[in-house]
């Protein structure tokens, strides 16, 4: 049987689809979802919090299953030439963040705060839709080899690790805290224990060490064959900063020099650069 049919029949499929791009107003609608799954986990009371922290976890696996279709709606509305711009970026990561919370929760029993996840997932996606997507494509596709799209995934993860492991930390750093003062009331009671942040803490950096370290030797290839290779150095210089810090922090870990809340401190520090490195490859992709 041919296949010329079936392949003409895709045809206005990619029409009808090109005519309806993925508006802001889905964008703020998906973000209201992670927003609301953040207000509830947030404003919990003591004698009903595991309704109300069960509601929000429910929302934001919801909100990420709408992002999904989102994000798989843009992909064929883009057909085969997607244009990656600071928008689609914050997609990815928003997508990235809140799937990796849930990968940790079903797979290693760890629940990073729903309030804090969906809260930022919600800032990108209000972010994305202010910058639009898919509302003012480029002039003409975006050539990537596979390469490149490597990097470029690699990358969005590394960062994606990043930003759960800047919260892990700053969970750790709270509850450490309130241990010190023997607090156990309000947001206190909202976060995981000590042990499970640390010990998931130390994988996240680890993970991200590699997928950024992958996405380097890619990106340094690229940059190197590069004409424009004078616009991509700040974002490789201020890259290679975040890995090399990053990488320090690991083997400090592993040589026992870092442990508790110092480890948690060096997390929160090795995530400037990374949001500098962020921010020169979303201005690179506008």
């Amino acid at each position: 049987m041919s296949h010329l049919p079936q392949s003409a029949s895709m045809l206005p499929m990619a029409a009808e689809l090109a005519a309806h791009p993925l508006t802001r107003d889905c964008l703020l609608g998906c973000a209201s979802v992670f927003l609301a799954a953040a207000v509830l986990d947030g404003v919990a009371t003591k004698g009903a919090a595991g309704k109300f922290q069960s509601a929000g976890l429910w929302l934001l696996r919801g909100g990420w299953v709408m992002l999904t279709t989102m994000l798989a709606y843009l992909g064929l509305n883009a057909h085969a030439h997607f244009t990656l711009n600071g928008a689609t970026v914050l997609l990815s990561i928003a997508w990235g963040l809140s799937g990796l919370s849930l990968f940790l929760d079903v797979t290693f029993n760890h629940r990073l705060p729903t309030w804090a996840i969906a809260g930022t997932t919600a800032l990108c996606l209000v972010a994305a839709g202010l910058l639009g997507v898919g509302e003012h494509p480029s002039d003409g596709p975006l050539k990537q080899t596979i390469a490149m799209q490597m990097h470029i995934g690699a990358a969005i993860l590394a960062y994606c690790v990043l930003g759960a492991q800047a919260l892990n930390s700053a969970a750790y750093l709270l509850q450490d805290r309130a241990l010190a003062r023997h607090q156990f009331g309000g947001i206190y009671a909202l976060l995981p224990a000590l042990v499970p942040l640390d010990r998931i803490g130390a994988q996240l950096m680890g993970a991200a060490v590699w997928l950024l370290g992958l996405s380097l030797v890619i990106g340094a290839t690229d940059w190197a064959q590069s004409e424009r290779a004078l616009v991509s150095a700040p974002k490789l210089i201020a890259a290679l900063i975040t890995w090399h810090t990053c990488g320090w922090i690991v083997v400090q870990r592993r040589r026992q020099r870092l442990s508790g809340a110092a480890f948690a401190r060096a997390s929160l520090l090795a995530a400037i650069p990374a949001v500098v490195a962020l921010y020169l490859s979303l201005h690179a992709s506008r």
